[in-house]
């Protein structure tokens, strides 16, 4: 990546924005020419883009999908999920996941994270297999926080998702990252690691499942299933090109917010605020929430207003809050969602930008 890309510098009295695409002059450049070579529609660019996405990550099949939602759509159809069949999943989870469920008239099964963690307690995940018996578990890196599926003893004959959108292109030791699943999403977002503006990869080693999810899709199987409905889900070429490049650039994209992310790090140490990363060598810090016991969110939110800061909730609402639990069955979790604060961590950032960032965290009360 250009170095202007990630060194952009800035006067210190301009406001640092919570969030900004990492676009370069190539990102741009491939999807000028797919619009002048007036590819609209799903063609070779998007097939291209799939295909570099199974190769570099080393995955059999590789779908794309317009949306987060309609991945998870067409996942758990695929896994045959449907009415009253019960999906657990995190408080923390994305908002889409639930939606899917909602949409395949499922129930969701809510699980609190652990204390000073972003990932689900295993204490209550145990607790809610035995009491709901669910018929698919969806796992995610919240974060980018890697989680570890082996440390939660998932009984077999439960079929589990892995949704990987927060630790793409991270290398473990411990975790082989978006191959803990039957099948795993990963999310092409704008606040994802990666981007295509909106939109999702669907990836699976199973040849039986892969043909199940482009018999979905509309115009991406040749084979016909009768009275199957197909969703016109598809990727746009102009976006897979976009894709393409960011790809390309990966690598210096993830090193860029571990070096920004290992100054925040420090910070906090030599703070009174707190953050859960348990892995920071192999997490990749797709968003870095800080929580601050002391004050009111308002309060720190105005804080950072005040030094021209960007932050950000750390989910818009959590599920738990969405599907109306009661808040004191899940204290970890409304814990984060009144305390936390995520803080700007994409790769634009100038030297200056995390410096002031990073005196920010330690000055706070």
């Amino acid at each position: 990546m250009a170095a202007d890309l990630l060194e952009r510098t800035q006067k210190k009295n301009i406001a640092i924005e919570y969030l900004k695409p990492t676009l370069s002059k190539e990102d741009i450049k491939g999807v000028l020419e797919c619009l002048v070579d007036d590819n609209l529609s799903t063609g070779l660019m998007v097939e291209k883009f799939e295909k570099l996405f199974s190769t570099t990550f080393r995955f059999k099949h590789t779908l794309s999908m317009n949306s987060l939602t309609s991945a998870y759509h067409i996942a758990l159809q695929t896994l045959q999920i449907g009415a009253g069949d019960k999906v657990l999943l995190s408080s923390l989870a994305p908002i889409q996941a639930l939606d899917a469920i909602f949409l395949l008239k499922a129930t969701p099964i809510i699980v609190d994270v652990a204390k000073n963690s972003f990932h689900m307690d295993k204490e209550k995940f145990q607790s809610a297999i035995q009491d709901f018996n669910p018929k698919l578990i969806i796992l995610d890196h919240t974060f980018g926080c890697i989680l570890d599926a082996s440390e939660y003893s998932i009984p077999e004959g439960i079929t589990c998702i892995e949704d990987f959108s927060e630790v793409i292109g991270a290398t473990s030791e411990r975790v082989t990252v978006g191959k803990q699943g039957t099948i795993s999403i990963c999310s092409l977002q704008v606040e994802s690691i990666i981007t295509t503006g909106n939109g999702a990869m669907v990836v699976t080693n199973d040849s039986a499942l892969n043909q199940s999810l482009r018999s979905m899709v509309s115009g991406r199987s040749k084979v016909s299933v009768v009275e199957q409905a197909k969703y016109d889900y598809n990727l746009i070429d102009y976006q897979a090109a976009l894709g393409i490049e960011q790809l390309s650039k990966i690598g210096v994209l993830l090193d860029r917010k571990k070096k920004i992310a290992q100054s925040y790090l420090q910070a906090v140490s030599s703070s009174r605020i707190e953050t859960y990363f348990s892995h920071p060598i192999e997490d990749t810090f797709n968003r870095f929430p800080i929580v601050v016991s002391s004050g009111s969110y308002d309060e720190t939110k105005r804080y950072f207003e005040s030094i021209h800061i960007g932050t950000s909730r750390i989910i818009e609402e959590p599920l738990h809050s969405i599907l109306e639990l009661n808040r004191s069955d899940f204290p970890n979790a409304e814990r984060l969602y009144q305390k936390a604060h995520c803080i700007p961590v994409y790769p634009n950032l100038t030297k200056d930008n995390v410096q002031r960032i990073a005196t920010a965290i330690r000055r706070i009360y």
